[in-house]
């Protein structure tokens, strides 16, 4: 990572620090991806002396990644490392949202926007509780 990038991550740009709305709008698609096996979180700049600062999302393969009813999912999507750790971690291992769950499978294949709503809600609360703001509606 360079510096112009820690200033930016600094100062709100890519990297910045997300409220809980500002989080459900922007990473509940890319979350899904990841909960689906069509993306991987990736840590730009990490060494063994440092953790990377950002996380960034992914595609796994080289092929666009899509939603049920087809939309693609806007990647590489970035985060901060903090907000990553105290908040994102949290939703991707609760076992509500993870695709092993049957009433998950079922919702997908019939009430695909019910499940990305639980999963955007879920993000944003996750985002309060860690302390970066309240829900928003």
């Amino acid at each position: 990572m360079t510096m112009v990038d820690r200033r930016r991550a600094r100062y709100g740009a890519r990297g910045g620090n997300l409220t809980p709305l500002e989080a459900k709008k922007k990473l509940t698609l890319p979350i899904y991806a990841m909960l689906s096996g069509q993306a991987q979180a990736s840590y730009p700049g990490s060494n063994l002396a440092s953790p990377s600062s950002m996380v960034s999302i992914v595609p796994t393969a080289s092929s666009c990644v899509n939603t049920p009813d087809g939309r693609a999912v806007g990647l590489p999507c970035w985060v901060n490392c903090k907000q990553w750790l105290t908040a994102v971690v949290p939703v991707l291992q609760d076992p509500r949202f993870t695709p092993q769950n049957a009433v998950i499978t079922a919702l997908l294949q019939n009430q695909w926007q019910v499940y990305l709503e639980a999963l955007g809600n879920a993000i944003a609360q996750s985002f309060s509780d860690a302390g970066y703001g309240p829900v928003d509606k």
